[in-house]
């Protein structure tokens, strides 16, 4: 045993034989090294997912971080005495690229710009890439949120300067950056920031300096001092932390989880401004991620926490770290800015709100990977202490955030438009606050009570996104139907900057110049057509092959018509089809076919529609869609009339939009909406699904998988530029999943929530006896057998699994019993409470039409796109066709087709 650990046993021991309990809070830089009895930091859990570690590895004295900044631009805009130096040669007003930068050590990187020149997130492109010995990584982008910061009107704001969020590119020899806007300017006085986080001179294991309250009703008081440098004062010992608190707030608070203090990051308290520290008031909380690393050690959490640090008061030029607190993958909570842990200081994380609230940040890029299960349990620990400590329960759903209103515990994009905290993170919104509701001070209900508005929970996979629950009529089978986001396609991506409005045509084809990417191919008005390589990026290079083709139009490219292994175009030519078919010189074969093609519009290759392995065309009028189908020589059938109603289209583009291997149509309207038409393999095509995006502005709108995802993406002229319209590979409605159990002898499914509190959605059903059973889920879709939970249910009407109305952040279910009035029955964490009536009205924003009687399933769900509020699924009794009516703010949007043919079910929830 080490000395030091023997003389905190002695001290132990001569405590307890008075019959006392002694809480000593010293500086961080004195907490006693001590060996913690557990898991080694770093370890995982046997799932692989790193598990809640209660110590860690800390410097032993502040450590200074470096940040050495490389201009861009010049401070009055411009490259000069900068080229050369800092700028690759090849810069551009709208483009410029670093020279290789050297770094040491475990590196971040940023980029910053003049104060005041605000861009939308849309408007510049930052990315960047790293040498290893010989090595240069792929580029990648650094994220940029413009609303990230102090509040603009704020002392803090007036000098802020707006930037990308730091990204960690670990050991690196060299760093590079590009920035690029969409055809403006670049911004005055851009820089390139490379944080150096400092070394510890030591370092050495710790618990927590912030260990909370002995019997985990109250939280420590925590006061600083100015006196040079800070200054730790605790108001707490032998038990007064409790008094003083319960003094303070006349309430009862929840236990304080523990916290690591800045000291124990090694913060160097001399680099913030010490004027600049701000109170205000506390109505809710916000969940962030830091947008970097996702792999990190345990040990590189400090230097993690010094670079964000440094970045922000020495690059941004904030007053101290933004965040109040962050917590890393290992499930340790950090104390952020300075002021106070229990206290509500004013920060700089969400743009208009700081003032009201406050912010915990998770270290990691959540928008690709899904947070750690300690992570998630930690904010639920801190939302719950620290919203009690302000008298606001963390199951609320109206609170007033300065001049709005938003739940006790939010996402960062609940606030503005941004993707922070990450979809996967958004997605467990749910389970923090169910987790803090847990932990606050729970208050009796009182009946009758009064409820919030139902906010139902219907995820049962592994994605972030909701499900229905579904009973196959044939048979009684439980069927999971996944829904995946809603078709749509991401922001525009500028590829060519100039001049594309002169083509007379423009296509992207499947490969033409042999490297097996697709290529661009454009015609102008002299008849000059041009075949451009394709670099697997979303660009295109030079020219590669030119064609005089005088007199040809609707160029389109149709794949390999004839079977040769080379893939072809075909045209119009003097009111006749001719096809051009690859060569062995990649050149193009031509040849004029059939005659009768004046009046069309457009030619459309649309790949193996009838599934007999060979290319097919189609042919549009301005009202009508015609296929013909190939004969795998270069030529093909009569036209033959494909059914629907074509009139409302403008523009039509082939290709599999959502990556199940049959070819779809892209319709664009002449009001510029855009819907997707899934293909169904036989030569017909599904109800419209969408709308995706608008693109009314863009030509020669055309299509090919271009930046890797599963899906088609959209390509086409807008204004003067070639963009790329890159497809999200979202979709309506994923393949069935079976449950494993069935529904057989049920009247009712209730996709319920996470009834039983593992972690897991589950469904209950009630069967025609009355009887209510549990299906407890795993996460995977997969349920376990039924339980059952009690009988006389059968009275009840309109029952229905409404979420957490009653503000335990329980799963609770409503309806009418039998000769009674609308009742809530409270879940318990593992069944029902008894029912009791609700007060008043339940607080509702349907705006479903007042006639629902050609719907047979009228379900109201969490928000399809994870954002907003709940959206409604309905299904047309006749047809089978399955609607959503997508919530807003006041009421709910035009419904959008969610999915058809889905007939065969019977019951859903």
């Amino acid at each position: 045993m080490r000395p030091l650990q023997a003389r905190l046993v002695t001290l132990c021991q001569q405590v307890l034989a008075l019959g006392v309990v002694l809480v000593v809070l010293t500086p961080a830089s004195g907490v006693v090294s001590l060996d913690i009895v557990g898991e080694h930091p770093g370890a995982a859990t046997a799932q692989g997912g790193p598990v809640e570690l209660v110590s860690a590895t800390v410097p032993t004295a502040p450590v200074t971080p470096e940040v050495t900044e490389v201009p861009l631009t010049g401070a009055a805009g411009g490259f000069a005495g900068l080229r050369g130096r800092t700028v690759a040669g090849a810069a551009t007003p709208a483009r410029v690229q670093s020279t290789p930068q050297d770094v040491s050590g475990f590196a971040a990187v940023g980029v910053t710009w003049q104060h005041g020149e605000q861009l939308e997130e849309d408007q510049i492109s930052l990315r960047v890439r790293t040498r290893t010995g010989d090595e240069w990584s792929d580029w990648e982008a650094l994220e940029y949120h413009d609303e990230h910061g102090p509040d603009a009107d704020s002392a803090e704001g007036a000098a802020a300067r707006p930037g990308t969020e730091p990204m960690f590119v670990g050991e690196v020899d060299d760093v590079q950056v590009a920035a690029s806007t969409d055809g403006a300017t670049l911004p005055d006085d851009l820089s390139l920031a490379l944080v150096d986080p400092g070394s510890a001179d030591g370092s050495r294991t710790e618990a927590p300096a912030d260990r909370g309250d002995a019997d985990g009703t109250a939280s420590y008081e925590q006061d600083y001092a100015e006196q040079g440098s800070m200054a730790q004062e605790s108001s707490a010992s032998s038990g007064s932390g409790l008094v003083l608190q319960a003094a303070r707030t006349g309430k009862r608070t929840a236990a304080q989880p523990t916290i690591f203090s800045r000291a124990q990051w090694g913060a160097d308290e001399s680099i913030r401004d010490k004027g600049a520290l701000r109170y205000g008031s506390i109505s809710a909380g916000f969940v962030h991620h830091t947008v970097n690393a996702n792999d990190y050690t345990e040990a590189q959490v400090p230097a993690i926490l010094r670079s964000i640090y440094a970045y922000h008061v020495k690059s941004r030029g904030w007053s101290d770290i933004g965040y109040n607190f962050l917590v890393d993958r290992f499930g340790r909570i950090w104390e952020g800015r300075y002021g106070g842990i229990d206290k509500p200081v004013v920060g700089a994380h969400t743009l208009n709100y700081n003032d009201y609230a406050f912010a915990m940040s998770a270290i990691g890029n959540f928008d690709v990977v899904q947070p750690p299960e300690v992570m998630v349990q930690a904010y639920g620990q801190l939302f719950a202490w620290k919203l009690s400590l302000h008298g606001v329960n963390p199951a609320s759903t109206a609170q007033k955030v300065g001049r709005s209103t938003f739940p006790a515990i939010n996402g960062h994009r609940d606030a503005g438009s941004t993707a922070c905290p990450g979809k996967y993170l958004y997605a467990r919104l749910p389970q923090i606050r169910a987790y803090a509701s847990t932990a606050a001070p729970v208050t009796p209900v009182v009946q009758p009570v009064t409820v919030s508005e139902p906010n139902p929970q219907n995820n049962l996979d592994a994605s972030p996104y909701p499900d229905l629950v579904v009973r196959r009529a044939s048979d009684g089978r439980g069927l999971v139907l996944p829904t995946g986001g809603l078709t749509s396609f991401q922001k525009r991506l500028v590829v060519g900057k100039s001049g594309w409005d002169q083509r007379a045509d423009v296509v992207v084809s499947p490969d033409l110049t042999g490297d097996g990417v697709p290529d661009l191919v454009t015609a102008d008005a002299s008849g000059i057509v041009r075949v451009r390589a394709g670099r697997g990026n979303g660009k295109f290079g030079d020219t590669t092959r030119k064609l005089r083709l005088r007199g040809y139009s609707l160029i389109t490219a149709v794949g390999d018509l004839n079977g040769d292994g080379r893939n072809d175009l075909v045209a119009r030519f003097k009111g006749k089809l001719a096809t051009l078919l690859g060569t062995t010189e990649r050149g193009f074969s031509r040849k004029v076919t059939r005659k009768g093609y004046g009046n069309y519009r457009q030619l459309i290759g649309a790949g193996d529609l009838n599934a007999d392995g060979r290319a097919d065309l189609l042919l549009r009028t301005k009202n009508r869609l015609f296929l013909q189908t190939g004969y795998g020589t270069g030529r093909f059938a009569a036209p033959q009339r494909v059914a629907g109603s074509w009139s409302s289209y403008n523009r039509l583009v082939a290709g599999d939009f959502n990556g199940d291997g049959q070819s779809d149509l892209v319709a664009r309207t002449s009001s510029g909406k855009v819907v997707m038409l899934p293909g169904r393999g036989n030569a017909t095509y599904g109800a419209a699904l969408g709308p995706a995006a608008n693109l009314k502005t863009m030509r020669f709108l055309t299509a090919a998988n271009l930046v890797g995802g599963a899906g088609a993406d959209l390509v086409g002229v807008s204004g003067k530029q070639l963009v790329v319209v890159a497809n999200r590979d979202t979709f309506e409605l994923g393949a069935p999943v079976d449950t494993g159990v069935s529904f057989a002898g049920m009247d009712t499914l209730l996709n319920a929530g996470d009834v039983n509190r593992d972690g897991a959605g589950d469904v209950l059903a009630r069967d025609t006896s009355g009887q209510l059973f549990l299906f407890a889920g795993n996460g995977t879709g997969a349920l376990q057998p039924a339980t059952l939970l009690g009988g006389g249910w059968g009275g009840v009407a309109g029952l229905d699994a409404v979420g957490d109305v009653t503000g335990d952040g329980i799963p609770d279910l409503m309806g009418t019993p039998a000769g009674g009035a609308l009742s809530v029955w409270p879940g318990n964490g593992s069944s029902f409470n008894a029912p009791s009536p609700v007060k008043g009205t339940v607080p509702t924003r349907s705006g479903l039409p007042s006639d629902l009687s050609s719907y047979d399933w009228v379900l109201q769900v969490q928000a399809m796109q994870l954002k907003g509020g709940g959206d409604y699924v309905v299904r047309d009794r006749l047809s089978g066709v399955v609607y959503l009516f997508p919530g807003r703010r006041s009421g709910v949007s035009t419904p959008r087709v969610l999915g058809e043919g889905l007939g065969a079910f019977d019951l859903a929830g």
